[in-house]
């Protein structure tokens, strides 16, 4: 049985305080543990995935987070899907909101309202990106249209 890693830990400690529940920590563990422990360190690393998945349902900056993560996969920012992938688009990611996001600092230490406008942000790239893109492919399609007809352009 291989116990919670060390950022697993910090992880729910970090929740629960953020969710203003830390007082509840023992009774949770012990909850998720079946009982077990009500030491988050003895918790194994699949109750501490469960724990984690279960807090950050209802810490609304989690999920914000998440969903930054997922813009920016969509947006082409990051990508790949290994854990080495996940390691690299965490560090890649950070960077880039700290150089060009509309909020410059750390992603896990922003406040709500701070996430807000950065998802507000990523929403726009993708947006922006998406038009792009339709623009390419109606520039080609009537170039590929004019060379049908044989007409040149201008």
């Amino acid at each position: 049985m291989q116990t919670a890693t060390k950022p697993q830990i910090a992880k729910i400690h970090v929740l629960l305080n953020n969710l203003d529940i830390a007082d509840q920590k023992a009774e949770m563990v012990y909850n998720v543990s079946n009982g077990r422990t009500e030491s988050s360190k003895e918790l194994t690393i699949d109750e501490a995935r469960i724990l984690i998945t279960f807090l950050a349902e209802y810490d609304p900056r989690e999920k914000l987070k998440g969903l930054i993560f997922s813009l920016a996969y969509k947006a082409g920012i990051i990508y790949g899907d290994t854990p080495d992938d996940k390691k690299m688009n965490a560090a890649k990611l950070i960077q880039f909101i700290k150089e060009r996001g509309s909020v410059k600092k750390n992603l896990n230490s922003m406040n709500y309202s701070e996430l807000v406008k950065v998802h507000r942000q990523f929403e726009a790239i993708l947006k922006s990106n998406q038009k792009s893109s339709d623009n390419k492919l109606a520039d080609k399609a009537v170039k590929s249209l004019m060379n049908e007809l044989n007409l040149q352009t201008l």
